[in-house]
């Protein structure tokens, strides 16, 4: 997921100017990216408890912003993209 997040916050910054936009984006890349490198190096645990935080604050995010008005781009694809993840997640929990 940490591939979409960079885009999607570096087109917040661009279309409407929104620096924090591309903060959480790059933010929320970076601790997921970081997650799946511990994951692989034996540290699973602390990658997966990494991961599940952060796309529990992005589905949090994004959802509360669609109750107000929903735009697929960028909002509904990371919240179909947290659900993904948040399933792969709970169902490797046991690893």
């Amino acid at each position: 997921m940490e591939f979409l997040l960079r885009p999607v916050g570096s087109m917040g910054y661009l279309k409407a100017g929104s620096s924090a936009s591309l903060a959480a984006g790059l933010i929320a890349g970076a601790a997921l990216a970081g997650s799946s490198y511990s994951m692989m190096k034996g540290s699973y645990q602390t990658g997966w408890w990494v991961a599940l935080v952060v796309t529990i604050l992005l589905l949090a995010r994004f959802g509360m912003a669609a109750l107000k008005g929903f735009k697929m781009m960028p909002g509904g694809m990371v919240i179909i993209m947290s659900l993904v993840v948040l399933a792969v997640l709970l169902t490797q929990r046991g690893r």
